[in-house]
């Protein structure tokens, strides 16, 4: 007999069933179960079974050894409940490169980053120069 498998959505099936459930499902629900970033075959629901690799994952581990190039990093200073702005800060502060920025996309959230015109234009006008300087 096969295992059973469960599947679980990440995300609310609609804008209007995450409503009250937090900015970062909001905003989560309204890119990715909508035109505005939904794709065919994307991935909106995940095995549970699989969930433990991504857990193991820390990107923090060592950073304060093994992250030595340049960095720069951009966040909207709109935090949510997913941690995306006080991860960003925190990455900053750890890191050991000698060469890193901060760009803070005030007004703007972590989502709005992905394909707002003025919040991507923000983090464009410091990214560009910095990768030009850097790569």
């Amino acid at each position: 007999m096969a295992p059973s498998r469960t599947w679980r959505t990440c995300y609310p099936p609609t804008v209007d069933a995450a409503a009250g459930m937090g900015l970062d499902v909001v905003e989560a629900t309204e890119y990715y179960k909508t035109s505005r970033g939904e794709k065919p075959n994307g991935a909106t629901r995940s095995l549970v079974s699989r969930r433990a690799a991504g857990y193991g994952c820390d990107a923090f581990t060592h950073a304060e050894v093994l992250l030595t190039q340049p960095l720069c990093v951009v966040v909207g200073d709109k935090p949510g409940a997913f941690g995306s702005y006080r991860d960003g800060l925190e990455i900053y502060r750890r890191a050991r490169s000698e060469t890193k920025q901060l760009v803070v996309a005030e007004g703007w959230s972590h989502y709005d980053l992905y394909d707002k015109p003025e919040p991507v234009g923000q983090a464009l006008d410091a990214l560009i120069p910095f990768y030009n300087k850097n790569l």
